[in-house]
């Protein structure tokens, strides 16, 4: 059954804190440990996982917010479970951190972790929610609010998150499906199926593997797997149909093999998709190629603050995903949300964000996006002169352009096309011929033979496109002192995690991971502010 911490607001009267020195109680309650306890533990809303307990009289859970506290300081410390526990119960520091001020109060075996995180697992995909993000959201709200921090503008990154998953070749996996179905079959079918299945359950997936030379013999050896397991899939469906380890093995040969004409094909690689099953430990798991390097895992987004008035920056929004959802997809996911709770008018991002459906959200949002960067090619004219960018086109929340400007200042008559698709720009034609950029060659506007008139017809998306250069080469600057800091954020999230490889499997722990892990950076950046202040030292964020 719930129940809520008793102690976590009243403080004892007689404690192992009391019998400290002076000097000793002053550097404690000066330690990072009384930030973490006034910042992060004393703020965690216990009512919010009050569902995930029975109603029922039964024995009470192990505090939540103690619980809930050391997966924060596990994640954001780099500890091993045993790590951790051992910490809880003889650092006096962790123990002050978690409002325990005498030793062997509230403790707990280890198991009492295992089941809450459990229990966190089973609430997300029972209610499809994720009580630990909630709980992040509200802390750094109360914090952002409490520090009196803009939230205004804000700025973007993300990174690969690496699944704690062994980097199995194709064959391998193949391998280790058919052992999991040889695990599934009940003792009389694998008397049945145990000469067929014989020569991939002796060894393990890397002892089948290890001896096999060249890239001929390995792709046999693919095909012959591949003929077994439809012919497993085939006669197991009545059976075992609706086990988990047959709808596994059944979603393998799908993503690896085609059958055509009744015959199995095994699929080239080129053929199978990034989302295709990378561990049979990790489902949600995917592959994905950045510069020279492939990931299978996740990917990160973090939003963190960014106006220079604050004097400490805070990570206000996380998201993770499987990592072939790009960055795109990410922000549209997240920037109505992440507007709402922070009033967002400017996202600093890179050039990774750019595209015309975030231009399109970002003007239905009214937020303006500056950047670091773009990605695709410079645009197609002459060196030295003018181009399209050069010209200031207004545009409405839709974004047709409603006024254009040339360069030297002369406001086009705007009419639309018959297609409907470019917009026909027409300008005064005694202003255009005495004009010095016409005279030069420079101007890309066009005129007949008789210079009677003068007109450029640009399609609409080129003119989207060249509105979204010159809105970044006026910002680019600016952006590049904006956005900078926010790649080491993303390094203090994950720089714990040897080669960025978190030790849990599953969106869900890994999306908790990296929370608990944000969580622990902004308790850092404020102990170090409120020291800084302590000190009479002027703290400036970066």
């Amino acid at each position: 059954m719930f129940q809520k911490n008793p102690r976590s607001q009243q403080p004892l009267l007689f404690s192992d804190i009391n019998i400290l020195s002076d000097r000793s109680n002053k550097i404690l309650t000066n330690s990072w440990a009384a930030t973490f306890r006034k910042e992060v533990f004393l703020q965690i809303n216990e009512s919010m996982f009050e569902p995930m307990f029975s109603k029922l009289a039964s024995r009470p859970n192990t505090p939540i917010n103690i619980l809930m506290s050391l997966e924060m300081l596990k994640w954001g410390k780099g500890w091993t479970d045993e790590e951790l526990y051992e910490n809880f119960l003889f650092d006096l520091q962790v123990r002050y951190a978690v409002g325990c001020d005498n030793f062997g109060e509230n403790e707990f075996c280890m198991r009492s972790i295992y089941y809450f995180r459990q229990r966190l697992v089973e609430y997300a995909l029972l209610f499809g929610l994720n009580p630990v993000k909630e709980l992040f959201e509200q802390i750094t709200d109360k914090q952002i609010e409490k520090m009196g921090l803009k939230t205004d503008k804000q700025r973007l990154d993300s990174s690969m998150l690496m699944s704690n998953i062994a980097d199995l070749s194709r064959l391998e996996l193949l391998v280790s499906v058919m052992q999991c179905l040889w695990r599934m079959l009940s003792k009389a079918d694998q008397s049945k199926y145990a000469e067929l299945l014989q020569p991939y359950t002796k060894g393990s997936a890397g002892q089948y593997t290890y001896k096999l030379k060249g890239q001929e013999v390995v792709w046999e050896h693919i095909k012959e797997v591949g003929l077994v397991l439809k012919r497993l899939l085939d006669e197991l469906e009545e059976d075992y149909g609706a086990n988990p380890i047959y709808a596994v093995a059944k979603r393998f040969f799908e993503e690896n093999f085609v059958v055509e004409e009744g015959k199995t094909r095994a699929k080239n690689n080129n053929e199978i998709g990034p989302g295709c099953l990378q561990s049979l430990d990790d489902l949600e798991a995917t592959y994905r190629k950045k510069g020279n390097r492939g990931y299978k895992g996740y990917t990160l987004q973090i939003a963190e603050t960014c106006n220079r008035d604050n004097p400490v920056q805070l990570i206000d929004g996380v998201q993770v995903a499987p990592n072939q959802v790009s960055d795109i997809q990410l922000l549209k996911e997240g920037l109505i949300a992440l507007k709402e709770r922070t009033g967002m008018d400017t996202a600093v991002t890179d050039g990774g964000y750019v595209s015309p459906e975030i231009d399109r959200l970002m003007r239905e949002q009214g937020v303006e996006q500056i950047t670091t960067g773009l990605t695709g090619s410079l645009p197609d004219h002459e060196e030295g002169k003018l181009a399209l960018s050069d010209f200031d086109m207004q545009q409405d929340q839709d974004g047709e352009v409603t006024q254009v400007t040339c360069p030297a200042g002369q406001i086009a008559i705007l009419n639309i096309t018959s297609s409907g698709n470019s917009y026909r720009l027409e300008f005064d034609a005694l202003i255009c011929r005495e004009c010095s950029n016409f005279k030069k060659g420079l101007c890309p506007i066009k005129s007949n033979k008789k210079q009677t008139y003068f007109r450029l017809t640009v399609p609409k998306e080129r003119a989207n496109s060249a509105q979204r250069r010159r809105h970044f080469e006026r910002h680019k600057e600016e952006a590049r002192n904006l956005r900078t800091a926010v790649e080491a954020s993303v390094f203090h999230v994950k720089y714990k995690w040897t080669n960025g490889k978190v030790r849990v499997r599953g969106l869900f722990r890994v999306t908790t991971a990296v929370i608990c892990s944000a969580i622990c950076v902004n308790m850092r950046r404020i102990d170090r502010y409120r020291k800084g202040k302590l000190r009479g030292k002027q703290v400036q964020a970066a």
